[in-house]
C-alpha cells in the first residue's frame, strides 16, 4: 500500500519534475510498482499551494538530502533570476551587490566552493564587473528564472553527481517538449520599475513547445529579454592601512559614489526531444545568453591617507581614526570611470538514453563557452586642493570640503588612463552511464559511469596610455604637445572646459555633508574625446600588455564512479564512491624588469629584454565516497543520514600566475598575487535530518550538518615594486598570496516548517552555522581564522493567501554577518547583516490569462561593508526599490 501511495504521488508531479540520473531515483523505482492497468489521476500542477507539493514530494522521495522548487514556484516569486529563488532555500545565501542576486553561498561555504550545473553539466561564465576575478562562482545574472523549469539543490552528495561542491550542488533543469502540450505557448510581457533611476524598463519572455502526435518528436524554442536601468549610490571607503606616523588605521579615500549600468539581458534557448520508442530518447539543447552590461561610475574622493600629516580634530574607536578634518591643502579628486562590458554564455549539449532489459544506458556530451568582462575602460581624474573633515560614525556617515563640489571650474587636470579586461571561459565535456538491475541483498540497482571534462579559463590584461609615445602625430600642431595626454588637458584644464559635464546632481542616499553635490560628467563626450578626437586631433594611446595579469589555466579531469542504490523494509538510499584525477597547467609571462612589467603591442615603446611564456604543472586525485540513507519511522515521517568526502577546486584567478595591484597614487599600495600550486579543499561531511509530512502540503523537518574542513585557504604577504607611471618611478607595493592553510570545522542545524490553512499558507525556514578554523586569529595576517560566506544565522519567513482568482505573497529574507574574503586592496571585507521584504499578487483574469504585479527590497535595506571591526565601515550601497507589472498567457 505504502509504494503504491508513493507511485501515485510520483506520477502526479511528474510534469514538474525531470527525474534522471541525477534525479529522484526513488521516485522513478517507486513509480514502476504500480500496476500499470491501474487507472491513476495525473494532477496539473499549479497554484502556490499546488507546487508546494510538488516540492514537498520530491524532497520527500529522493534518496539524499535535496531542497526542490518547481516552475510553477519560480514563477510565484518576484525573482528575475535563479539566485534570487534560490534564496529561499534553507541554508542558501545571496549576494545583492547590485541589487539582484548573482552568488550563492549553501550552508556557510563560499559561492566558490559550490557548483551549479545545467541539466547536470557545467555553464561556462565570463563575469562582466572589473573588479571581479575568474572564480568557481557561477554569475546567476546570465539565467533568468523562466528559462528553468525546476531546481534542486543536494546538500548530501551522491557518487553519480559531479564533484566540486562542498556546500551544495544547484541542479537546474530546463524544459522539454515532449513534457508539454503540443503547440503550448507561453508569453510574459512585464516592465519594471526601478527607484533609484527612475526608469521603467521591458521584461519579454516567449516560449512555443511543439510535438507530433505519436508523442515521439518535440521542438521548444524559448526567447527572453530583460532590460533594467541600474542606478546604485553609495559612499565608500577604500582601504584602512595602518599609518606609521599616527599609529593606527586610517581610511585611504573616503568618496561618494554613482553606479549607472544599461542592462540588457537577452537569452535564447532551443530543444530538441526525439523518443522513437519506449527504449530510447534523445534530447539536443542549445543555449545563447548575452548579457550588455556597460556602466559608468562617478566618484568624489577625498585622500585622507595621503593627507596624514595635516590631519586634525581626530576621532579613534579601537585605534582607527573615524572622525577628524584637514583645515587646508588637503588632496581630493573626481574620478569619473566609464567601461563598455559585457558577457556571453553559448552551449550546445546532446543527451541519450537507451533502455534495455537488463541495462540503462545513458550518455552526455557538449560544450560551453563563455566570453566577456571589461573590453573598454577609461578613467579621468580631476584633482583640487581643499579642506575637509569627515565623520564616519552612526548609521549615515558626513562629509564635507570647503572646495564646491559641483563647481566644474574648481577642478583641474589630473590624469587619464584605461584598458581592457576580457575574460573567457570554456569547457568540453563528455560522460557516459550504466545502469544495472540487481537483486543482491538490499541492492536493487548498480550504477557506474566515467565523465571527461577538458576546461580552460584566461585572462587578458591591456593598459591604455594617451602619454605613450607618437600618440600625437598630427603635424600641424605645434611640438609643445609631444603627447596626446599633454594635449588635451591643455585643451581642457578644468572640468568646465570641453563640455566634461552636464549639470549637477545630489547624492544624499547614504552620506550626510557636501560630498553627495557634485557634477554629472558627460560620458559621451568623454569617450569621444579619448577614443575618436579633440578639435579635429584624432585620438591615439599606447596598447601595452600589463604581462603579470595576462594568463591561462587550462584543468583537464576525469572521473570514475559507481553507486549502488538500495531499498528495503522501511528504508531506502544509496552507497558509492567517485574517483577524481585532475591536472592544472597555470601558464603566463616570465619577463625581465626593464618595461617595469609592460609589453607595448601597437608601437615600438616598452619590450622587457626577456620575454617568455611559461607553464606550472598541478595535479592531483581524490576517492570520494558517499552514503545516504532514508528510514520510514511512520507513514508521515522518515529519518536520513549522509555522510561523504567532498572536494571543491580552488578559485582560477587564485591558481593562475597573475600578480594585480590597485592605484599606485595612495600611500602604502597593495595588490594580490596568485599561487599555481594551490591543493583542493576536502572535507568530511555528516547529515542527520528528520523529516515530518503531516499534510500533502505541509512539513516540519529539522536537520545537523557537520562538515570537517581539512585545509582552509589562507595568505601570506610580500613587498615589491612597480612602476608609477604618472610620476615616473618606483614605488614598494604590499601583496597577498594563498596557500594552503589549516582547517576546521562548520556545523549547524536547518529547521524548516511549511504548512496550509485553508485559503492562507505559511512557510519558514532557519539555519544557523558555527564555521570555525584551527589557524589562530592574527590581525596582522589578514584573512587568518576566518571562513568566507558564513552567515551565523539566516531565516526566511514567506505567507500567501490564495483563491482560484487571486493569490498575494509576502516575503522577508534575512542573514546576519559574513566575511567575503579580502578586498582588492587586501584588506578583510565583511557584509553587514541584510534583510529584505519582497511580494507578489496575481490575479486568474482567465484560465490562460494571469495579471501580476511584484515589489522587490520594499523596505529600501542598504548594503553595508566594513573592515573587520564594523567602526571601520567599507561601503553604503542603495539600490532602491523595483516594481514590476505585468501579464502572463499560457495556451
Amino acid at each position: 500500500m505504502l509504494n503504491q501511495k508513493i507511485g501515485i504521488c510520483a506520477l502526479a508531479v511528474k510534469a514538474a519534475l525531470l527525474t534522471s540520473g541525477l534525479g529522484v531515483t526513488s521516485v522513478a523505482f517507486a513509480a514502476e510498482d504500480v500496476n500499470a492497468e491501474q487507472d491513476v489521476e495525473v494532477i496539473q500542477i499549479r497554484g502556490i499551494r499546488a507546487s508546494q507539493q510538488a516540492n514537498l514530494n520530491a524532497k520527500r522521495y529522493s534518496d539524499a538530502v535535496v531542497d526542490v522548487v518547481t516552475a510553477e514556484d519560480i514563477g510565484k516569486f518576484p525573482d528575475r533570476n535563479v539566485a534570487e529563488s534560490l534564496s529561499r532555500i534553507t541554508g542558501v545565501g545571496v549576494s545583492r551587490e547590485f541589487g539582484e542576486g548573482e552568488k550563492i553561498t549553501v550552508r556557510g561555504a563560499s559561492s566558490a566552493t559550490n557548483r551549479t550545473l545545467l541539466n547536470g553539466q557545467t555553464v561556462a561564465t565570463a563575469d562582466w564587473f572589473i573588479l571581479d576575478n575568474p572564480g568557481r562562482s557561477f554569475n546567476y545574472t546570465m539565467l533568468p528564472s523562466a528559462l528553468v523549469s525546476d531546481l534542486e539543490v543536494y546538500k548530501s552528495p551522491m557518487a553519480s553527481i559531479d564533484e566540486g561542491s562542498i556546500g551544495g550542488t544547484v541542479v537546474l533543469r530546463t524544459r522539454k517538449p515532449l513534457d508539454l502540450d503540443a503547440n503550448s505557448v507561453n508569453i510574459s510581457m512585464e516592465g519594471q520599475y526601478s527607484e533609484m533611476s527612475g526608469k521603467w524598463d521591458p521584461q519579454l519572455s516567449g516560449l512555443y513547445s511543439w510535438k507530433n502526435e505519436h508523442d515521439t518528436l518535440g521542438i521548444l524554442v524559448s526567447a527572453i529579454k530583460q532590460d533594467r536601468t541600474v542606478v546604485r549610490e553609495g559612499f565608500e571607503i577604500l582601504g584602512w592601512p595602518k599609518n606609521p606616523g599616527l599609529d593606527a588605521r586610517l581610511p585611504s579615500h573616503i568618496g561618494v559614489p554613482r553606479f549607472e549600468q544599461q542592462r540588457e539581458r537577452e537569452t535564447l534557448f532551443a530543444s530538441f526531444q526525439y523518443a522513437p520508442s519506449a527504449n530510447f530518447e534523445m534530447t539536443v539543447n542549445a543555449l545563447h545568453s548575452k548579457v550588455d552590461a556597460n556602466n559608468q561610475n562617478a566618484n568624489w574622493l577625498i585622500f585622507v591617507n595621503n593627507d596624514a600629516a595635516l590631519l586634525g580634530n581626530t576621532t579613534k574607536v579601537d585605534n582607527s581614526i573615524v572622525a577628524g578634518s584637514v583645515a587646508a591643502g588637503g588632496t581630493a579628486a573626481y574620478n569619473f570611470i566609464n567601461r563598455v562590458a559585457s558577457t556571453e554564455t553559448k552551449g550546445i549539449d546532446f543527451d541519450f538514453t537507451y533502455r534495455a532489459d537488463n541495462y540503462e544506458l545513458h550518455g552526455q556530451f557538449g560544450t560551453t563557452r563563455a566570453k566577456g568582462g571589461t573590453l573598454r575602460e577609461t578613467s579621468w581624474e580631476y584633482v583640487a586642493t581643499t579642506g575637509y573633515n569627515f565623520d564616519l560614525r552612526g548609521s549615515t556617515p558626513s562629509a564635507s570640503t570647503e572646495v564646491n563640489a559641483a563647481d566644474p571650474a574648481q577642478f583641474r587636470a589630473g590624469w587619464i588612463w584605461g584598458g581592457e579586461k576580457p575574460t573567457t571561459d570554456e569547457e568540453n565535456y563528455g560522460q557516459l552511464d550504466l545502469s544495472l538491475p540487481v537483486d543482491y541483498g538490499v541492492f536493487k540497482q548498480i550504477k557506474t559511469g566515467v565523465k571527461l571534462r577538458a576546461a580552460e579559463r584566461t585572462q587578458g590584461r591591456t593598459a591604455y596610455s594617451w602619454h605613450g609615445p607618437n600618440t600625437l602625430a598630427d603635424a600641424n600642431l605645434a611640438p609643445d604637445w609631444p603627447v596626446y595626454l599633454q594635449y588635451i588637458f591643455d585643451t581642457c584644464p578644468t572640468l568646465a572646459q570641453c563640455n566634461l559635464t552636464t549639470g549637477s546632481q545630489n547624492i544624499n542616499a547614504a552620506v550626510n555633508g557636501n560630498l553627495g553635490q557634485q557634477v554629472i560628467h558627460n560620458r559621451d563626450r568623454m569617450e569621444e574625446i579619448a577614443f575618436v578626437g579633440l578639435n579635429g586631433v584624432k585620438a591615439d594611446y599606447a596598447k601595452s600588455l600589463i604581462l603579470a595579469e595576462n594568463w591561462a589555466v587550462e584543468e583537464d579531469i576525469t572521473a570514475l564512479y559507481v553507486q549502488g542504490d538500495f531499498e528495503g523494509e522501511g528504508f531506502r538510499g544509496n552507497l558509492g564512491v567517485r574517483y577524481v584525477d585532475t591536472r592544472q597547467t597555470s601558464g603566463g609571462y616570465e619577463f625581465s624588469d626593464d618595461s617595469w612589467g609592460f609589453l607595448t603591442i601597437d608601437r615600438e615603446w616598452l619590450r622587457p629584454a626577456e620575454l617568455a611564456w611559461v607553464e606550472v604543472k598541478n595535479s592531483y586525485k581524490e576517492v570520494l565516497p558517499s552514503f545516504n540513507i532514508a528510514f520510514d519511522l511512520t507513514d508521515d515521517s522518515l529519518l536520513r543520514f549522509g555522510a561523504a568526502r567532498v572536494m571543491a577546486r580552488q578559485n582560477w584567478n587564485d591558481i593562475s600566475t597573475a600578480i594585480s595591484y590597485g592605484s599606485l597614487n595612495v600611500a602604502q599600495p597593495t595588490g594580490t598575487a596568485s599561487n599555481p600550486m594551490l591543493k583542493p579543499q576536502i572535507v568530511d561531511q555528516f547529515d542527520l535530518s528528520y523529516e515530518w509530512y503531516f499534510n500533502p502540503s505541509s512539513i516540519f523537518a529539522a536537520t545537523y550538518f557537520m562538515k570537517d574542513v581539512k585545509s582552509y585557504r589562507s595568505f601570506s604577504t610580500f613587498v615589491d615594486q612597480r612602476y608609477w607611471e604618472q610620476e615616473q618611478k618606483m614605488v614598494d607595493v604590499t601583496f597577498t598570496r594563498p596557500s594552503n592553510g589549516p582547517g576546521g570545522r562548520t556545523q549547524g542545524m536547518e529547521l524548516s516548517y511549511q504548512q496550509a490553512f485553508g485559503d492562507f499558507g505559511v512557510m519558514a525556514n532557519y539555519t544557523y552555522t558555527d564555521a570555525k578554523r584551527d589557524e589562530e586569529r592574527d590581525l596582522t595576517k589578514p584573512g587568518s581564522g576566518l571562513v568566507e560566506g558564513t552567515s551565523r544565522h539566516m531565516y526566511n519567513l514567506s505567507g500567501y493567501y490564495e483563491t482560484d482568482l487571486f493569490s498575494v505573497r509576502l516575503m522577508y529574507n534575512y542573514r546576519t554577518e559574513w566575511y567575503k574574503g579580502l578586498h582588492f586592496n587586501g584588506d578583510e571585507l565583511w557584509n553587514d547583516g541584510y534583510g529584505q521584504v519582497d511580494a507578489s499578487i496575481s490575479y486568474n483574469l482567465t484560465d490562460s490569462i494571469i495579471l501580476s504585479f511584484e515589489a522587490v527590497n520594499l523596505t529600501n535595506e542598504r548594503v553595508t561593508e566594513y573592515n573587520t571591526d564594523p567602526a571601520r565601515l567599507f561601503s553604503i550601497y542603495e539600490n532602491g526599490r523595483r516594481f514590476v507589472a505585468g501579464i502572463r498567457m499560457a495556451f
